[in-house]
């Protein structure tokens, strides 16, 4: 499936850990992705408008502005609204999978990833957007 992706598509990965960020990246690249990143949340709104990305992958634990609370901004900017959003985190119960979905995330990705299966989910939201 990732073999027959739009090699055109940019997705914003926003991950303060280096190395996880890191591990993001080259999946993305090594699927065919273009990728922009961002180490946290204070410059996403401003890289989101620069670049347009297809997609943001974003962790949800950073330190200063959270996942959850970026999503919110993300949501109300009437310019980046339409963006999908997935949530990447340790947070996997159905508690917590309703709560990403009620904050308006598009879905998400458990930690630790599976690059395939990271490359497979990214693609699959990238067809459906």
């Amino acid at each position: 499936m990732v073999d027959t992706v739009d090699k055109t598509r940019t997705i914003l990965v926003v991950e303060d850990n280096v190395l996880m960020r890191k591990l993001f990246v080259r999946c993305l690249e090594e699927g065919g992705f273009a990728v922009v990143e961002a180490s946290d949340a204070t410059s996403v709104l401003s890289l989101m408008r620069e670049t347009a990305p297809d997609l943001v992958v974003m962790d949800i634990v950073m330190p200063g502005l959270s996942g959850l609370e970026l999503i919110k901004q993300i949501r109300a900017d009437g310019d980046l609204a339409a963006t999908t959003v997935l949530a990447v985190t340790n947070l996997a119960t159905p508690a917590d999978k309703r709560r990403l979905a009620d904050a308006g995330f598009d879905g998400h990705v458990s930690k630790p990833i599976k690059p395939k299966e990271f490359q497979a989910t990214v693609a699959g939201f990238l067809t459906a957007a």
